[in-house]
């Protein structure tokens, strides 16, 4: 599958020694880049739902607690709506697994997953 194959390229790229990493990176970047054709399943979103979410974070990181990064092109805070149970994993879309992250945070949820702070998001959507 061509995710695994791209998986074990980035890992080998890891662990090489940076003069190796350089010569490599030279090496392909003045080839134009290759592409694949890819088909996937995704799932139908709720724009209200999602909508809600960033309305009820008052344009705040649910998570870190910041103000968002910068606003959008209507001038809107810029968050990202999250599930705090993966709807991949089963979660519900629904306004109870549903946060506003910023970009950043919401990186780090999908990176980590760490109970903790799906706990601490959780929280945040009890009334």
């Amino acid at each position: 599958e061509f995710t695994s194959y791209t998986n074990a390229l980035k890992r080998k790229a890891e662990i090489l020694p940076v003069n190796e990493l350089e010569a490599k990176a030279k090496e392909g970047s003045s080839k134009k880049a290759a592409y694949r054709l890819v088909t996937s399943n995704t799932y139908v979103r709720n724009p209200y739902v999602a909508e809600y979410a960033k309305v009820r974070a008052h344009g705040v990181c649910q998570l870190c607690g910041q103000v968002a990064p910068f606003n959008d092109k209507t001038g809107k805070p810029y968050l990202e709506s999250h599930h705090i149970e993966w709807l991949s994993k089963g979660g519900e879309y629904s306004v109870n697994n549903t946060v506003a992250l910023c970009p950043n945070c919401h990186r780090k949820m999908h990176m980590l997953n760490n109970q903790t702070d799906k706990d601490l998001l959780l929280s945040k959507t009890l009334p």
